[in-house]
């Protein structure tokens, strides 16, 4: 699929792959330091995040700072309507073998935003994934057009980012239940996925004898954000203060920055009767 036809895709359906945007040296890399950080967490980590697998923040390491800014990844994020791009936060998210489904959900917390129901795309997930991906071991499964429009599962799910959910105590709950409407989105290590916030995704059972990992980064459409949205996201949403000099110096100019007066949003998960 060319370019014009990922941003439809991403425009219609609230994602799109883009293949082979990771170098093997970058995939090399990756896979080495989420290794080292997920060797270092203890079980009481993955117990707390048995749904995701793992969630840890890129802070805990500078080398992300490379990802954040890799060039061909800015590049596809230009192609694709981003005249301005800012980026707040990652994750390290790793299913083990034979661990249960991500449950359904949807990531963006701006619903009070008049613009949530009428802008096109404002957020974006970037999800480089380690290995290759299938349903057999815990693939991206999406329910298109959902950023766009209501869907049974956000009602049955309006607040999904639970314990109960993380800790996936109940796996008869619907979050956690395939429906018709799946699509599952399987990807060759390397690529990207790129999905709007406010799609909902999450991943099927990861029932293979390995390790799925995908690094999760978000970023921002600047130009289109409202001002309220830029007062909440500047100085609060960056998580990356603790990393050295030089790594903060690579990513400088895609730190949210705003200097009016208006009054930062409430920050609200769950999108309103507006959404139909």
């Amino acid at each position: 699929m060319d370019r014009a036809g990922q941003c439809r895709q991403l425009a219609e359906d609230g994602y799109t792959r883009l293949p082979n945007i990771l170098s093997p040296e970058m995939l090399e890399q990756a896979r080495r330091v989420s290794d080292e950080l997920l060797a270092g967490q203890d079980e009481e980590h993955f117990d707390r995040q048995r749904s995701t697998g793992s969630m840890i923040g890129v802070q805990a390491h500078p080398w992300f700072a490379e990802l954040v800014a890799w060039p061909p990844a800015l590049q596809a994020l230009k192609d694709l309507g981003f005249a301005e791009t800012r980026f707040t936060s990652g994750y390290v998210i790793s299913k083990p073998p034979h661990s249960p489904p991500l449950f359904w959900h949807q990531d963006w917390a701006g619903w009070d935003d008049p613009g949530s129901y009428t802008e096109p795309t404002l957020q974006v997930f970037l999800m480089y994934y380690l290995v290759d991906t299938t349903p057999e071991n815990g693939c991206l499964r999406v329910l298109r057009g959902s950023h766009r429009h209501r869907h049974a599962m956000h009602d049955l799910v309006s607040v999904a980012h639970t314990e109960v959910l993380h800790r996936a105590t109940d796996p008869s709950h619907p979050a956690f239940q395939p429906i018709e409407e799946d699509i599952a989105v399987p990807v060759a290590a390397g690529d990207l996925v790129v999905g709007d916030a406010r799609l909902l995704h999450g991943a099927y059972a990861n029932n293979s004898d390995h390790r799925r990992t995908v690094l999760t980064l978000w970023f921002h459409r600047w130009d289109r954000y409202s001002e309220p949205l830029k007062a909440h996201m500047t100085g609060t949403q960056s998580t990356v203060g603790q990393w050295p000099a030089d790594a903060q110096a690579r990513i400088k100019s895609l730190i949210p920055d705003y200097a009016g007066d208006a009054e930062p949003i409430a920050w609200n998960r769950v999108p309103g009767p507006d959404f139909r």
